[in-house]
């Protein structure tokens, strides 16, 4: 049976972790390409903060945090999106997770609006203000990813703040007051200028860079030619299915819309 992570739903129900994320400034501890997730490394005194993340094959999984990156024989430490094409998909996203909890817990130490220290809410994952009552939960940044698709040609985009040269579906935030699908039609319009029609949702996924949920879409070609943003966009072009350039790896919602749609396209279902 392939192993799922799955949230904790009871944060400060704590048990013994039986698999252990360990960070340091933002890095995994690791051996090779595997994350370090167990607790047979002996790291009494060095853990300032604990935190449980759920169940992976039925195990209790948590994170422990380090005030810095200890130097340990055989080990390393990785930031999470060089690990993102090798680790197993359970356990990159329990490590996704954890970098999450990880940010939150350092970034809402203090009240963003009065500055007093914050505590720990009682039942939930939030820190509290005990002088203005501001609740701050772990944020969750809500994003669009749309390949625009016409006939059997998709585009793809080179973002200017990229060092790579790989091709990727348009992406964008969804703004305060939007839906989904009015992001995607601004998104577009803004990015490269084009109108598009018909949208079908294709999928989700959590992306901890930092913290983003990515929405995905096809949507059809309605309109316009395709003009660059060059701020945001270096480049973009359309591609025969057949012919398609360097594209993100599958484990990304992006690679995967643009897989999808050549395999639709091959057998005759696109329309």
């Amino acid at each position: 049976m392939v192993e799922t992570f799955a949230p904790a739903a009871n944060v400060w129900a704590v048990p013994e972790f039986f698999r252990c994320i360990v960070v340091a400034e933002g890095l995994i501890l690791c051996c090779g390409n595997r994350f370090v997730h167990t607790t047979d490394l002996c790291l009494a005194g060095a853990v300032i903060s604990s935190h449980y993340l759920g169940e992976l094959g039925g195990r209790s999984c948590g994170v422990h945090v380090l005030p810095s990156q200890l130097k340990m024989s055989g080990y390393d430490w990785r930031n999470l999106r060089s690990l993102l094409t090798s680790a197993e998909e359970p356990l990159f996203a329990l490590a996704g997770r954890a970098l999450q909890v990880v940010h939150w817990d350092r970034d809402h130490r203090y009240c963003g609006r009065c500055g007093k220290a914050t505590q720990y809410h009682p039942s939930e994952r939030a820190r509290t203000c005990p002088n203005c009552q501001l609740t701050m939960y772990p944020r969750i940044s809500p994003c669009v990813i749309m390949l625009v698709t016409r006939g059997d040609q998709c585009l793809l985009a080179r973002h200017a703040n990229r060092r790579n040269s790989t091709y990727t579906a348009l992406a964008g935030f969804i703004e305060p007051g939007e839906s989904a699908e009015q992001a995607l039609v601004r998104e577009v319009r803004e990015e490269v200028g084009l109108e598009v029609g018909n949208m079908h949702y294709a999928g989700s996924q959590p992306w901890p860079f930092p913290g983003q949920l990515m929405l995905g879409y096809l949507a059809e070609w309605a309109g316009g030619k395709v003009c660059p943003d060059s701020r945001e966009i270096e480049e973009a072009q359309w591609f025969h299915y057949r012919s398609l350039p360097g594209i993100p790896p599958e484990q990304t919602l992006s690679g995967q819309l643009i897989r999808t749609f050549a395999k639709q396209v091959a057998v005759g279902e696109h329309p």
